[in-house]
């Protein structure tokens, strides 16, 4: 893996009307959400934030996990700002990660190696392959990472909605 310094926009979904996003505090850009649960790329314990290249992979990431469509609802989408070193996954890396894991844990081997690069601090921004799309990208933003402060830009925050037809499966 090699790292590179970088500027690029990210986007982000989160549910606004949580009750989580609606304690006094709330920064959905703290990465508080990795330190209490376990992700495809990181462990719990540590902060970290997940991003998409783009606002219609960021709809698809949210989508994804999500039990049912409808629970979409109207959320908040965030633009933001990186500049900073960034570390890329491969395809072919990524593919290699998941037929090593185990069958009962296909995510294992993506946790240990985020969590790894979380620790470590290698990089601000790990930019991995989307497992929903994997021809596009993830932004995994390490909030502790020395650059974080001033290589995160928060550039809007608008509320969203999907088309209805997205939402409606039986």
């Amino acid at each position: 893996m090699s790292t590179a310094t970088t500027e690029l926009s990210a986007w982000r979904i989160y549910p606004h009307e949580a009750p989580y996003a609606q304690s006094a505090g709330f920064d959905p850009l703290d990465g508080s959400g990795g330190r209490v649960s376990a992700n495809r790329w990181n462990d719990p314990g540590l902060p970290v934030i997940y991003a998409s290249a783009n606002p219609s992979l960021a709809a698809l990431e949210t989508l994804a996990n999500l039990s049912h469509p409808s629970q979409f609802g109207e959320r908040t989408l965030l633009h933001i700002r990186l500049h900073g070193t960034l570390e890329q996954v491969s395809i072919e890396h990524l593919l290699r990660l998941r037929a090593d894991a185990p069958p009962h844990d296909p995510e294992l081997l993506t946790r240990e190696f985020g969590t790894r690069w979380l620790k470590e601090k290698r990089s601000l921004v790990l930019r991995a392959p989307s497992f929903a799309m994997p021809y596009d990208h993830n932004l995994i933003i390490n909030p502790q990472h020395p650059e974080a402060r001033i290589g995160v830009e928060l550039l809007s925050a608008e509320r969203l909605r999907l088309d209805q037809r997205l939402l409606r499966r039986t």
